[in-house]
This record gives C-alpha cells, sequence and structure tokens, in this order.
C-alpha cells in the first residue's frame, strides 16, 4: 500500500482526514508464526494528508495553484513585517514524516493465508502544507 486516504471518527464523533500509510514500514513481530495471538508493530514514514497538488480554500498549493491569495500583495509591501507573517501561510510544502503502527491479529485463516485483527497507528495528519 502506498497510500490510503480516508476519515476516521475520533472518541467523541469527530471526524479527521487520515492517510493510512506503512511505506518503509519495518514490522517486528512477537511470535515466528501469524495467528491468533500476533502481535507486530513498527515505524514508518508517511507523506502528509495534503499532497502538492492539494489546493487551499484561497487558491494556493504546493505546485499548482497562485503563489498568493488577492489582498496579501498588500500586506508585504513593506518587505519586512508583513511578510514574515505570512510567510508561512503562502510558502507550501510537502512534508515526510515519521509515523509508527501497532497490530494485533484476532482471527487467521490457514487456508486462505488471510488474518484479521486491530491497529493503532500514530501520524501527523495535517500540516496544512507546513502552515502548522
Amino acid at each position: 500500500i502506498d497510500y490510503a486516504p480516508s476519515t476516521v471518527q475520533l472518541p467523541g464523533g469527530e471526524r479527521v482526514p487520515f492517510l493510512f500509510n506503512i511505506k518503509e514500514l519495518v514490522a517486528y513481530f512477537n511470535t515466528d508464526d501469524i495467528g491468533a495471538g500476533t502481535e507486530m508493530g513498527g515505524l514508518f514514514r508517511t507523506p502528509s494528508y495534503r499532497t502538492g497538488l492539494f489546493l487551499d480554500p484561497k487558491g494556493r498549493g504546493g505546485t499548482t495553484g497562485y503563489d498568493m491569495a488577492v489582498a496579501l500583495p498588500g500586506m508585504e509591501a513593506d518587505g519586512g513585517e508583513g511578510q514574515d507573517e505570512l510567510f508561512a501561510e503562502t510558502n507550501k510544502v510537502f512534508q515526510v514524516t515519521d509515523g509508527s503502527i501497532e497490530m494485533a491479529v484476532d482471527k487467521a485463516d490457514p487456508e486462505s493465508g488471510e488474518f484479521s485483527g486491530v491497529f493503532v497507528s500514530e501520524q501527523l495528519s495535517d500540516t496544512d502544507m507546513g502552515s502548522k
């Protein structure tokens, strides 16, 4: 899996964007065979939910869109204070960060090789393309 964009519901009902990814995962197992009770986990690299082609509500993006939104040049006219305030908003970047995952197998079918279980993944969901 490269990645799978989805929405997850947090305890309390809030829904947030989530980019499921296990790129470059090196998983460590607690047993030699995969079966009920097997646990595994490890570290991986994950891209930002908002990729380079994502445009914010003002049409700014990492690889497409406007460099800055209309009316912002006036705040940057002095070349100093206004520029610093808006740098993070107008300088969009694509970030790749570290994540970790832990998985536990509940059921396994030796005939098909399929197994099911639960996982907990910890990774950044959204950095607003570098401005957060």
